[in-house]
């Protein structure tokens, strides 16, 4: 074992898949969806990891984005980053967000006027009341004459509205470090600013 290595004991269960380490120098491994996952525009869900770990008292596991699922997708961790602390022995998941905006469609074909082919071949277009009917059950009468339901929404093949994620058993959805920490023992004080060195500004963080 390197000097910058630290044990971390896993039991893989049904579908889990062992962290992986792309290159020698990679500071972040890999972890693997274990199942297929559908996020429409707006949806959180969790992602089950199908391991239990366990890691040295003074470690903590941070589950970070990867960073090209976040440049070409609107797939998001929004507890970024989420902390698995090292008594934690329950089965590891990762929060995951689709933060599609749909209002964003119009200004997305003006940047990139190509949508509209895929829009015309992938997509059915379809006002919120209709989809409402025939895909949820739901009688929109009873909502009384409102606006958005004239609304045009594109639906794909599956019948789910443009901007869902499709995530597939195996894909690499996020990634994991492991630090170092201290914990902190608070000692009240009665003046703490004239301890060490005071900068000033700021609230308290890097602003």
């Amino acid at each position: 074992m390197l000097g910058n290595e630290i044990n971390v004991f896993i039991k893989l269960m049904d579908g889990g898949k062992l962290p992986e380490y792309i290159s020698v120098n990679s500071a972040g491994c890999d972890l693997y969806a274990t199942e297929n996952m559908i996020l429409q525009p707006g949806e959180t869900k969790v992602m089950p990891l199908n391991f239990i770990m366990a890691m040295d008292n003074n470690v903590e596991a941070q589950v970070r984005p990867r960073s090209g699922l976040s440049l070409k997708t609107y797939l998001r961790i929004p507890n970024s980053p989420g902390t698995i602390d090292s008594d934690y022995r329950n089965v590891v998941g990762i929060i995951l967000e689709n933060t599609y905006n749909i209002s964003c469609l119009p200004y997305q074909i003006i940047e990139d006027p190509g949508l509209l082919d895929k829009l015309n071949k992938e997509y059915r277009g379809i006002k919120l009341g209709d989809y409402l009917k025939q895909e949820k059950g739901i009688d929109i009468s009873a909502y009384g004459n409102r606006g958005i339901f004239n609304e045009i929404i594109y639906i794909d093949n599956n019948g789910y509205p443009f901007g869902t994620l499709y995530i597939k058993k195996g894909d690499r959805i996020a990634q994991m470090v492991f630090a170092e920490y201290k914990k902190a023992n608070f000692v009240i004080h009665p003046n703490p600013e004239l301890i060490g060195k005071n900068r000033g500004g700021g609230f308290g963080h890097s602003g």
